[in-house]
């Protein structure tokens, strides 16, 4: 190699060439289900959401259950993995997010893949500007067909009642991308 070029690798590994994951739906009302929602603590216009959701959720006949996470890497990461396998088993669907920025982006699609494991009904919630990012995460761990839901960029700097709003406006996307018919 000359003197003058350097080699600069590729920071990514090739998307899976195996089928997508199966997905699943609810096919059906969500009266007597039980919805997990995996909140973020650095996020709280998700937070304000899904507090929202929770709330339709509950209006609605489900009952909810929730965990915030709090960490991606060490032991507060191993812990909230560990909580959200727990989750995935003991829920009907969930609500995974929030997916707005390239870690959180991240671990809300390793996340709602582990709900698609536990073969449980699940959307990943992003923000417009990490949706690419988003799918590319999803065919990476072979789950290309996951459920994504996109909400406005940027999400933080949202006053609330633009956020009300936005939780009123996606909400019946949300129930529709997991397959709920009334």
């Amino acid at each position: 190699m000359s003197e003058n070029r350097i080699l600069v690798r590729k920071p990514t590994a090739a998307p899976s060439t195996e089928p997508a994951a199966p997905t699943f739906t609810v096919d059906g009302g969500i009266n007597g289900k039980r919805v997990g929602f995996r909140t973020d603590s650095a996020w709280r216009s998700w937070s304000l959401i899904a507090d929202i959701w929770n709330g339709y959720l509950q209006r609605d006949g489900a009952t909810t259950d929730s965990y915030e996470t709090h960490g991606m890497i060490g032991d507060t990461g191993a812990t909230d993995r560990e909580q959200i396998d727990k989750l995935a088993e003991t829920v009907d669907f969930a609500i995974v997010g929030l997916g707005t920025c390239g870690s959180c982006t991240s671990f809300t699609i390793a996340d709602s893949v582990a709900f698609e494991d536990h073969e449980k009904p699940v959307i990943a919630v992003v923000t417009e500007e990490f949706a690419t990012h988003g799918h590319n995460v999803a065919n990476h761990l072979g789950h290309g067909d996951l459920k994504v839901l996109v909400l406005p960029y940027p999400l933080e700097a949202l006053p609330k009642e633009e956020l009300l709003q936005i939780a009123d406006d996606f909400y019946p996307k949300a129930l529709e991308l997991l397959g709920v018919t009334q």
